[in-house]
């Protein structure tokens, strides 16, 4: 009985095609997977281009003969050698795929004058993925349409159980805030999933290509929910991608339009929903800036109990137009909240914030006098969530856009007036920018190495005496600044002709997948780090690979134009 009977061999395509099918589902679900899935790539792409034939001279009987064996051996391990030969110096020739792994190389070049060489080797590992997933999907089986779809509908499959996940995770917070949530990989990092989900699913929708109803149900039903999540956790960062593309795609399609009349009224359209949130936004910002005075000669000066109140419009600003310090009296908060919490009113809550500001803060949100009869009008429920650092008394909905934008306000002109960054992940990166730009200007040309960010990073902060807390002293949040700190202008340069160089030569900005999807990340970096982490990196890098590097060129591309 021999060996081979060319049956086995072939299906490591399956299997190929099904570990990146798995890896695309690792994506929003688990940083382990990920690796795991890019371990099992390497597995079944080492079989591609293997000739196999040399098994027919074994019987299955050679294995009892450790001879054979080893003769087996050799002769696989001379075989696969001999396929990996081929496949790196098809790799070399490919100009795209070698722009995309030059990002890698980029990070390798940087070792020539970096100093901290652990964690040169710690962001070389994370970065791997720019060099294997190329060298893998462009050398590996081509990628059918059919195949890419399927992919594609695992992928989504996978953002969605993300959400419910989730979803669970955030119901069972004591605070809600999503943020805080240990779900294996990061919510922005998420947030650009879920946004090329929907993408996704609005292709189908309009797709000739799908014809059956329910699908198209199914696919519309995917892109609602997904929205509507990303709407409900307040995931900022995939809400505003997601709304800018659909601008963007409205007007390509409305330009497409002959009518003048129907696209003249789609475009009034467009314009009104772009101008009306901006002019809510300016409205709130006016009222909060403009919140009128408190009248102190109007204001009562005791408390039911003969106590004197004060009234503190310095630390405690406006809230929807009120003034959230009036009718303060601090003996009598003392006193009531002894006897309903054991934690002290100057001591710190769950949020290392003091009790005394969240007390006042959470009486204020419920239109409660800060005194003895205000504290005692509250709940246990309402001291619980006052101990774990809830400031408001309707935690369980989400901040609105108006207490965003005040939140906002209030945190930049702190950030202006003391300089004091740490209030607001937003005001944050502007500290974060602005020390970029100083290491930047320090350095230009090739900036500080692959491995000096983190300790440039720190010693700038300590030059500067930033008042950013030290857990929030971090690196650029700015893909392109990150960038240019670690290589310089030189660097940065490379960077961009690598982010456009493939999907120009290979006509990729024709194929509506590519184009949304190089959108999202090219946003995303204006505000994260995005290739800094394994999610961020293996996102754009695997993506990227299929579109541009896998497809058969045979076969006919996803058109913007449909």
């Amino acid at each position: 009985m021999q060996l081979y009977k060319g049956e086995w061999f072939p299906r490591y395509t399956t299997m190929y095609f099904i570990s990146l099918g798995l890896l695309a589902a690792s994506l929003p679900l688990s940083k382990f997977t990920m690796s795991l899935f890019q371990f099992s790539t390497l597995f079944f792409w080492l079989w591609h281009g293997v000739d196999t034939s040399f098994l027919k001279k074994y019987s299955s009987g050679s294995f009892l003969n450790p001879a054979n064996l080893a003769r087996v051996t050799v002769d696989v391990i001379k075989n696969v050698f001999i396929a990996l030969f081929h496949k790196f110096i098809e790799f070399f020739r490919n100009k795209p795929a070698m722009v995309i792994a030059s990002i890698m190389l980029l990070h390798v070049a940087g070792l020539i004058y970096t100093t901290d060489f652990a964690y040169a080797i710690k962001d070389l590992r994370t970065k791997l993925p720019i060099f294997i997933l190329p060298l893998f999907i462009a050398t590996g089986p081509r990628i059918s349409t059919r195949t890419f779809y399927r992919i594609l509908a695992v992928f989504i499959a996978a953002v969605v159980g993300g959400s419910i996940y989730r979803l669970i995770l955030f119901l069972e917070l004591p605070v809600a805030d999503s943020r805080a949530l240990a779900a294996h990989t990061s919510h922005i990092r998420y947030s650009l999933n879920a946004v090329f989900a929907v993408f996704i699913a609005l292709y189908f929708i309009n797709s000739e290509k799908v014809k059956n109803i329910g699908l198209k149900v199914l696919f519309s039903a995917v892109a609602i929910w997904l929205v509507a999540f990303m709407t409900y956790m307040n995931y900022s960062t995939g809400i505003l991608i997601f709304a800018f593309i659909g601008v963007l795609l409205l007007l390509y399609l409305t330009f497409r339009i002959k009518s003048i009349v129907l696209k003249s009224s789609i475009l009034i359209g467009i314009g009104t929903l772009i101008i009306l949130p901006v002019i809510y936004i300016l409205s709130i910002s006016f009222t909060f800036l403009n919140t009128p005075p408190a009248d102190f000669s109007k204001l009562e000066k005791y408390t039911p109990r003969g106590n004197t109140y004060y009234h503190d419009t310095l630390n405690f600003k406006s809230k929807n137009g009120i003034w959230t310090g009036l009718y303060i009296c601090d003996k009598e908060l003392r006193q009531a909240w002894a006897e309903r919490s054991t934690l002290p009113l100057d001591g710190y809550n769950k949020k290392k914030q003091m009790n005394r500001y969240t007390l006042i803060k959470y009486l204020a949100s419920k239109d409660l006098r800060k005194d003895a009869d205000g504290v005692s009008q509250l709940s246990a429920d309402d001291i619980k969530n006052i101990e774990l650092g809830i400031d408001r008394y309707d935690v369980s909905n989400l901040p609105g856009l108006r207490t965003q934008v005040e939140d906002f306000i209030i945190s930049y002109q702190r950030y202006i007036n003391v300089k004091d960054p740490n209030s607001s992940s937003m005001v944050q990166r502007f500290e974060y920018w602005r020390t970029s730009l100083l290491l930047i200007k320090q350095s230009p040309v090739i900036g500080v190495g692959t491995g000096d960010l983190p300790n440039a990073f720190d010693e700038q902060y300590r030059t500067m005496n930033s008042n950013l807390a030290v857990q929030y002293r971090l690196r650029s949040h700015n893909q392109y600044l990150s960038i240019t700190v670690a290589f310089g202008i030189i660097g940065l340069a490379w960077f961009l002709f690598a982010m456009f160089y493939p999907g120009i030569k290979t006509a990729a900005f024709n194929n509506y997948f590519y184009v949304i999807f190089w959108i999202i990340f090219m946003i995303s970096m204006l505000t994260e780090d995005t290739i800094e982490s394994q999610e961020g990196v293996t996102f754009y890098v695997l993506f990227t690979a299929l579109m541009i590097l896998g497809r058969e060129k045979t076969e006919p591309k996803e058109n913007i134009l449909h």
